[in-house]
């Protein structure tokens, strides 16, 4: 008999929000523990927004390291953790793994990963804004996506306009992934010209579902931000009326997820630092 592997989701989140909140990292590991989500915790970092500093998945047991370097942080330097921090918490936690590390400055939270399904072949997509380009002056824009495709091989790129009143930059806050050939945005929260661009992109790609609430407000955007892994889905709640229609929302769109869906309320967090669970999360799967 043929055993097949199975493969494991693993979810880490810095040592400070376990410091600072430790409410809210005790209900988050609490899920995740119900569930059989391995979890741990990074030490030594300068802030709790792990996403952005740790390495990127680009296969069952391959990673890629980009420099972080955020012009965001100009000024806050004390809150960067530096890459060399983030590549020896990674070898720490990814034994068995290879890591490449790439001279390319970038953000985690600016890769959101999604796919196109033809036939029986599956397309992986990674989608990014535009700011990718800012962050690497240095590089010209087609050498740059060149260098991005020999990263992700039979990966698609789909890049986003950047809307310069977002000041991260991410993609993280505008979809998810929603199986196969869709993605759920909250793009009602950004200029409508740059919504009608956005859209038009990705409906290259996919079919573009809104996140239907009855009021967006400056922190709609951090239902999309949420931890999304096999065995459970985590939803960040802001302390307003609209969580549960967001709540409602999701559970609609995956109904393989009954009762394995939960909101964990985190107003504090998201408008204090402009980030919800999948900053908070480094996430991956071997």
């Amino acid at each position: 008999m043929k055993i097949v592997k199975q493969t494991m989701d693993y979810v880490f989140f810095s040592d400070n929000l376990k410091r600072y909140y430790p409410k809210i990292y005790n209900e988050l590991t609490e899920i995740l523990s119900k569930h059989n989500v391995c979890y741990g915790t990074l030490k030594g970092t300068a802030d709790y927004w792990c996403r952005d500093y740790m390495p990127v998945q680009i296969g069952s047991n391959s990673f890629v390291q980009f420099q972080y370097h955020p012009d965001y942080l100009k000024g806050l330097r004390d809150y960067e953790t530096p890459t060399e921090t983030s590549i020896e918490l990674a070898k720490t936690s990814l034994p068995n793994s290879s890591i490449f590390v790439s001279s390319i400055v970038a953000d985690g939270g600016n890769f959101t990963f999604a796919s196109i399904k033809k036939g029986r072949e599956y397309i992986p997509v990674v989608i990014m804004t535009e700011k990718i380009f800012i962050e690497n002056p240095d590089m010209n824009n087609k050498d740059l996506v060149s260098q991005l495709e020999k990263l992700f091989p039979n990966h698609k790129f789909l890049f986003l306009p950047w809307d310069r009143n977002d000041t991260c930059g991410h993609t993280d806050g505008i979809l998810h992934a929603v199986g196969s050939n869709k993605v759920l945005v909250n793009l009602k929260v950004y200029p409508d010209d740059i919504a009608a661009k956005m859209r038009s992109k990705l409906e290259s790609y996919f079919k573009v579902i809104d996140l239907e609430l009855s009021n967006y407000h400056n922190m709609s955007w951090a239902y999309i931000n949420m931890i999304h892994t096999q065995n459970v889905i985590i939803v960040p709640g802001v302390g307003l009326s609209t969580d549960e229609e967001a709540l409602k929302c999701i559970k609609k769109l995956f109904p393989e997820y009954e009762d394995k869906i939960y909101q964990v309320q985190m107003p504090s967090i998201v408008k204090r630092g402009g980030g919800a669970l999948n900053c908070l999360s480094w996430t991956f799967t071997i």
